[in-house]
């Protein structure tokens, strides 16, 4: 468990910390979008920019793109691993052939779309609290009519019902299931192992999204036996616009098999950098991952998404697990105690933080419920955040379509979300409670 006064040393690692606006620090519960970024993780990319701004990969050989190569991809002779490594030991992968660098959780869910091999008639299984980008690339294809899309039904309090899954499987011939790992509105994670598990053995394979799951939790993939993984770094104290795909090995391709596995994934963009040969007439590939890393690549980012890593790791997962855990049960006492018999303060997903992660959203039904997120960073620097969280299918289907256009005050409502880790404080979930009751208080709430 971390103590207050090691989260006060963590603190000091990130600078947007120090900041003030008319006087007071930030409170930042808005980690489920993005986090912030500490000094190391900073320092690697200037250092990237100050010391040696070539290219990575096999473009060039030189003296800046030989470090930069080294940063990535490591060289075992200096001792030196690289984030391709890191991530495939975070992750605990079988081959770092299978760690693909992506802009994003997103755009890894779009290279398996574009490049999966369906067949007409095929089946794509979601759950019904899917994000967008975990959504908008099978619909695309469902309107080309290249796919049918189907989608698993959460029991009421958000949770996931393996029998009905299990009788969607028995019942349709699915090909792919692509799930959140852990839900971006509710905090709720899947059992993943079991839905894995039911898909192979009625042939289907398996894709999940991890962005909220791998910032909180330790993944191992060879132990779900996943086909496909996908998250963003940004989530888990890296840079912006970098992510990881992890594939099976066997399903990513190969430029030397004559016999590939029937759901090999072929690349949706092609280019410099993932191709070894090409004539007036043809071209040929190269092996995994370049082929899925088309022209010049993030190196920065992708250096200093190592640093983030290994930054996490060094606090531990566990640590941060069970830490982020304690502040969500604090919030979630001290809300439902004032304000859960009101009638128009609703938590999303399970009433049990323990099931929630970081994750604590709540839907405020009242005249005048928006503009809530805005009062508290204007008068305490307080950032939560509301909306839709991307989850636009899910909330219309259960408040109506338009439900945030106005319409008489008596059926105004908004949907807030906090999101911790492990830089925040109890002092910070205090300051938001009170702060939070203040804003009731003077919209006659309460």
């Amino acid at each position: 468990m971390l103590d207050q006064e090691t989260i006060r040393d963590i603190r000091k690692d990130f600078p947007a910390l120090n900041n003030t606006r008319n006087g007071m620090p930030p409170i930042y519960f808005d980690n489920a979008c993005t986090t912030l970024t500490p000094e190391p993780v900073i320092k690697s990319m200037d250092e990237y920019y100050m010391d040696f701004p070539g290219c990575g990969g096999r473009r060039s050989r030189h003296w800046f793109a030989d470090e930069t190569y080294m940063r990535i991809e490591g060289k075992p002779e200096k001792e030196i691993k690289g984030s391709r490594s890191i991530f495939k030991e975070f992750i605990n992968a079988g081959n770092e052939s299978e760690i693909i660098f992506t802009q994003n959780a997103t755009h890894g869910i779009n290279i398996v779309a574009l490049g999966f091999n369906f067949r007409s008639g095929d089946i794509v299984l979601l759950t019904d609290l899917e994000h967008n980008s975990n959504l908008l690339p099978w619909q695309r294809l469902r309107r080309k009519s290249l796919i049918q899309l189907k989608f698993t039904e959460s029991d009421e309090n958000g949770c996931f019902e393996l029998d009905k899954y299990k009788s969607m499987l028995e019942q349709d011939k699915v090909r792919l299931v692509s799930m959140a790992y852990t839900f971006n509105l509710t905090g709720y994670t899947i059992p993943a192992k079991e839905i894995i598990r039911l898909a192979h053995q009625h042939g289907a394979r398996v894709l999940l999204d991890a962005a909220q799951t791998a910032p909180y939790q330790s993944i191992d993939v060879q132990d779900l036996d996943v086909d496909f993984l996908v998250f963003s770094v940004h989530k888990m104290c890296g840079p912006r616009g970098v992510g990881i795909l992890y594939g099976k090995r066997e399903l990513l391709g190969s430029n030397s098999s004559e016999e590939e596995a029937e759901d090999v994934i072929e690349p949706a963009l092609l280019g410099g950098g993932s191709v070894g040969d090409s004539t007036y007439d043809s071209y040929y590939l190269l092996d995994p991952p370049e082929r899925f890393e088309t022209g010049i690549q993030n190196y920065p980012g992708q250096i200093a998404a190592g640093e983030a890593v290994k930054y996490i790791q060094r606090i531990g997962l566990n640590h941060i697990y069970t830490y982020v855990n304690s502040l969500n049960q604090f919030l979630t006492d001290e809300l439902l105690h004032h304000f859960g018999h009101t009638g128009w303060f609703t938590l999303f997903g399970p009433k049990d933080p323990s099931m929630r992660g970081g994750i604590l959203a709540f839907d405020i039904k009242r005249p005048n419920a928006p503009g809530i997120a805005e009062d508290l960073s204007e008068r305490s620097n307080i950032m939560i955040r509301d909306g839709g969280f991307c989850v636009h299918s899910f909330i219309n289907k259960q408040f109506g379509e338009g439900w945030m256009l106005p319409s008489p005050p008596s059926e105004h409502r908004m949907i807030y979300r906090i999101s911790l880790y492990f830089y925040n404080t109890i002092e910070e979930c205090e300051i938001f409670l009170e702060e939070l009751t203040n804003v009731f208080r003077e919209r006659c709430y309460i």
